[in-house]
């Protein structure tokens, strides 16, 4: 897997939602649409070894209000999406993209490959 681009700001707020979790000991689900358009996703542990590089030094005011939306949206079932946190980031909108629906048959177990 290769670095995973994104603004200075979003990698802050995210980075910071991140860290928190970790210091926890809490799992972190992130997801971010790649360059080509095709989702990816991975889960983080307290053991995972994660790296932020920023292209300046100076760091602005975190939002508070985006943190809480952040927050939220990595204590989801769906956790944190990355696209959905640039998309949303001027809203009041969770920043977690819904996982597709399927059509549920009683008592048939079905995957999200049926």
């Amino acid at each position: 897997m290769g670095p995973i681009v994104v603004d200075d700001e979003l990698l802050d707020h995210v980075f910071t939602v991140i860290t928190t979790k970790l210091r926890r000991h809490e799992p972190v689900l992130l997801s971010w649409a790649d360059e080509v358009g095709q989702e990816q996703r991975v889960f983080i542990t307290h053991i995972t070894f994660i790296r932020a590089e920023f292209d300046t030094a100076t760091r602005s005011a975190r939002d508070k209000h985006w943190l809480d939306r952040l927050m939220i949206a990595v204590n989801s079932n769906a956790g944190l999406s990355l696209s959905a946190a640039i998309a949303d980031r001027d809203t009041n909108r969770i920043p977690t993209e819904p996982m597709p629906s399927q059509p549920r048959h009683p008592g048939v177990a079905t995957s999200p490959a049926a």
